[in-house]
């Protein structure tokens, strides 16, 4: 049943017997949609064809876009990556734990459900794919830890000299396989496994691409899109290739779900965890910024936060248009509560986006939004920006709508509208949580662990259930990139 006509009913019988929303709908003899998310790594907005970009490579993500609806005016919620994707995962500001900035290491809060958590405890089967982005929480805190039931190994990568717990490549296994299709087949599999199960799937696929090195991607899409090219290859060149990459593993998903016959009965949210990298040339117009700078100083601006998001839910959400109101990557996780028809725990701050996609529900026109990160301490509300970069003292004020590269300080013009969003600001900024320190591994696990940057994680290739990782996380030889790499090199002497 449409997710639109179910609402409606649903909405209804609530209004005439008073029962619970969860209740009435686990009462249902329907299986509940699938979940996907697909969350890139370093996705500029201006680098996806629906989005502007006028360079060929996302012919896929386009699709997607086409059968679903672009969020014209969609944030991440906190930057850079840990921050970003802790925020998506918990579904509020991370600075109420005291994680500001990247803070790898900083612990998420044992008391409050992850989204994997929330919808395990659902009835959902709850995958993962891509941990060297998962990025979330401190040395314990994995994903398999933390509410998936099944996870993608990560896979070893070319030691660096010698059997060593460093490597030389990101992308390339040992065997020469190419991370990106690798993860592909990974979601391509785990769909054919649980597409057509009795129990409802959510998959958090978080592919590295597109960030950098990208000189190890195949020369095959170099050759697609530069087929008359010689000599070197520029960084965007390099990004463009990368990207088509990760565009063909999605356009195989979602050849997958129609050849399934279950794209209508699967909601995918996609969107970017901060913007691009100015090193590979990324293109963030009409706004301008990103990842890095001096100091971090490209973070301040507009393109690092504003995403290229998309929701499709096919026969449910129509096909096409566009949504204008400001939206939030916290907002992943109640709008998957509510397709899940799970109560949404009280820690969550996001919007359920449903409603306002099928105009059931007008976008609140005073929603506001806050940053504070790496000495950026911005606020969003209406058509404006205020922005203070580390020792500043006076806000600056941009209309973004206008002004979109921000060339144009209008503080002294609108002083009430600086007063009144920095005052708010201020009020947020009062709520949150003194700053954490990140917490440190045991000596064992240090370096495998890359110094307490990650938690830990399974190595080698094929799937892992929580119950399997259960079994062996306490042991570090039998899942430590080292460990792994190791027992594969030895095997292959023999």
């Amino acid at each position: 049943m449409p997710y639109s006509v179910f609402l409606n009913s649903i909405s209804f019988v609530f209004a005439i017997v008073g029962t619970s929303l969860p209740c009435l709908l686990h009462a249902e003899d329907t299986r509940r949609p699938n979940i996907i998310i697909l969350y890139v790594d370093d996705l500029a907005r201006g680098d996806v064809g629906a989005f502007g970009c006028p360079d060929p490579g996302t012919p896929n993500i386009d699709r997607l876009a086409d059968q679903g609806i672009s969020m014209t005016n969609a944030y991440t919620h906190n930057a850079p990556c840990s921050s970003s994707r802790t925020a998506l995962m918990m579904g509020m500001y991370t600075q109420r734990f005291g994680k500001y900035g990247l803070s790898r290491g900083v612990p998420i809060p044992e008391d409050k459900a992850t989204l994997a958590e929330t919808l395990r405890d659902a009835g959902y089967l709850t995958g993962f794919i891509g941990f060297e982005k998962w990025d979330i929480g401190k040395w314990d805190q994995g994903a398999l830890d933390r509410g998936f039931m099944e996870a993608a190994k990560q896979p070893v990568r070319r030691p660096k000299d010698g059997e060593d717990t460093g490597h030389s490549s990101w992308y390339l296994d040992l065997d020469g396989s190419y991370l990106t299709e690798t993860e592909g087949d990974y979601a391509v599999d785990f769909i054919s496994r649980h597409g057509k199960t009795a129990q409802p799937f959510f998959l958090y696929y978080v592919p590295l691409a597109v960030h950098t090195p990208l000189h190890e991607v195949p020369k095959k899409y170099l050759d697609q899109l530069y087929p008359e090219h010689q000599g070197e290859y520029r960084p965007r060149q390099y990004l463009r290739a990368s990207l088509l990459a990760l565009d063909i593993q999605i356009g195989r998903i979602l050849d997958k779900l129609k050849e399934m016959n279950i794209a209508e009965d699967t909601l995918i949210l996609f969107s970017s965890d901060n913007g691009g990298d100015p090193g590979a040339e990324a293109r963030p117009l009409p706004y301008r910024g990103g990842k890095g700078g001096e100091n971090r100083s490209n973070l301040q601006w507009e393109g690092n936060y504003r995403m290229p998001t998309i929701v499709s839910f096919p026969g449910t959400l129509p096909a096409g248009e566009t949504y204008t109101g400001m939206s939030s990557t916290i907002d992943f996780y109640a709008t998957a509560a509510a397709v899940a028809q799970t109560e949404l725990p009280a820690h969550c701050e996001g919007k359920n986006l449903l409603p306002l996609l099928l105009d059931k529900q007008q976008p609140d026109p005073d929603r506001i939004l806050f940053w504070n990160t790496h000495g950026s301490q911005i606020t969003r509300w209406k058509q404006w920006r205020i922005v203070k970069f580390r020792d500043e003292k006076s806000w600056r004020l941009y209309n973004i709508e206008a002004d979109p590269l921000e060339t144009t300080d209008l503080s002294g013009e609108h002083p009430e509208i600086v007063k009144t969003m920095a005052e708010r600001y201020d009020a947020w900024l009062a709520e949150m949580s003194d700053p954490v320190k990140p917490v440190r591994p045991p000596d064992e696990l240090y370096e495998h662990t890359e110094r307490g940057r990650h938690a830990r994680r399974p190595f080698g290739s094929g799937w892992i259930t929580v119950d399997e990782w259960d079994k062996i996380k306490d042991d570090v030889t039998q899942w430590s990139e080292y460990h792994v790499r190791k027992k594969i090199m030895d095997n292959t002497k023999r």
